[in-house]
C-alpha cells in the first residue's frame, strides 16, 4: 500500500493536509485546525502502522469499536489492519506518521523490542517534540528514522489499554461527552449538568459513564481541561493563572492538584520537562 494513502480515505481528504513528507518506509503528515476546511470523518484501515499525535484536543477517536478523546500530550498509536478513525470532522491541529510494518517491525527487533504491541496512548516524550519540531523546519528526511526509533521506545513501555468498545449506551454517552467539549471552559459546569443531556438519571449516568468510557464524568471533564492547559502551556507569554482560567478550572490550587493527580507531576515541571522553548507553529 502507498504510505501516503494511508492519511486519509482518498487524495482530495489527503491533500487537504498543510505538508506530506514520504519516503519509501516513512510518511508523515500535518493537518491544522481550520475551520473553513475541515477534515470529513472516517473510519479505515492500513496494513501499516500510524501514530497520531495531536496538538489540540482530538475529540473521539475511533478505534475498532471504542470511543474516546485525543489529548493533547499524548501519542495514539494504531497497530497493522485496525480499524480507526475520527468520529466527526476535524477541526484539530495534527500530525500523522505512518510507518512501513516490516520497516518498524525490524526496528524494533533491532531496539529490543520484537513481539511488544502498541497500546492505548503513550506521553509524547520532549525528544520527540523537538525532533518533530526540527524536522518540519527542514524537511530532513534523514530525521524520519530517528523519529520512528523515538516512537518504538516511547510508545512500547508497559502500559494498559483504556479504550472501551461501543455498546448500548452509546448514544447517552456520546451526547454527554461532546457536551463537556462544548462547555468545559465553564468553572462552574457541574456532572448533573452533563447527565442531565444523557437523558439518565444522575445516579445511572455516573455508572453507566464509567462502564462505557472505564472513567469518571469528573476525571474524564479533567482530562478535557487538562488537555487544553497543556495546549495553551506552549505559549510562553501565558501565565500559569492565566492557562488556569482558560482551561476551565476554578482555582490555581485545584488546577495543580488535578494535574499533579492525573498527569504524575505539577504543572510548572510538566512545562519544562516536555515542552520546554518548544512551540507548537500554527
Amino acid at each position: 500500500m502507498d504510505l501516503r494513502l494511508a492519511h486519509g480515505l482518498n487524495e482530495d481528504e489527503i491533500n487537504k493536509y498543510a505538508k506530506i513528507i514520504t519516503t519509501k518506509y516513512v510518511s508523515i503528515a500535518e493537518y491544522k485546525a481550520n475551520v473553513n476546511e475541515k477534515m470529513s470523518s472516517f473510519n479505515h484501515k492500513h496494513l501499516p502502522y500510524e501514530f497520531i499525535i495531536p496538538f489540540n484536543l482530538m475529540p473521539l477517536l475511533i478505534y475498532e469499536d471504542a470511543l474516546y478523546i485525543g489529548e493533547v500530550g499524548y501519542c495514539y498509536p494504531v497497530n497493522p489492519n485496525t480499524n480507526h478513525g475520527i468520529d466527526f470532522d476535524l477541526n484539530s491541529s495534527v500530525i500523522s506518521i505512518v510507518v512501513d510494518m516490516n520497516y518498524l517491525d525490524e526496528l524494533k527487533k533491532e531496539l529490543n523490542h520484537e513481539g511488544k504491541y502498541f497500546y492505548t496512548k503513550f506521553l509524547v516524550s520532549k525528544e520527540l517534540l523537538m525532533t518533530l519540531s526540527i524536522f518540519r523546519v527542514t524537511q530532513d528526511i534523514n530525521l524520519m528514522e530517528d523519529i520512528v526509533k523515538i516512537l518504538i521506545t516511547d510508545g512500547l513501555k508497559e502500559n494498559i489499554d483504556t479504550r472501551k468498545p461501543a455498546n448500548f449506551y452509546f448514544t447517552n454517552m456520546k451526547k454527554s461527552i461532546l457536551y463537556m467539549l462544548d462547555n468545559y471552559e465553564n468553572p462552574d459546569l457541574t456532572i448533573k449538568d452533563i447527565a442531565s443531556k444523557s437523558d439518565y438519571a444522575y445516579t445511572y449516568f455516573t455508572k453507566a459513564f464509567k462502564r462505557y468510557m472505564n472513567d469518571t464524568p469528573v476525571n474524564h471533564l479533567n482530562r478535557i481541561r487538562l488537555s487544553k492547559a497543556k495546549e495553551l502551556m506552549k505559549n510562553p507569554d501565558l501565565s500559569l493563572n492565566e492557562i488556569v482560567i482558560k482551561s476551565g478550572f476554578k482555582t490555581q490550587s485545584n488546577f495543580t492538584e488535578v494535574f499533579k493527580r492525573i498527569v504524575g507531576m505539577k504543572p510548572k515541571e510538566y512545562r519544562k520537562k516536555y515542552i520546554g522553548d518548544y512551540k507548537n507553529e500554527n
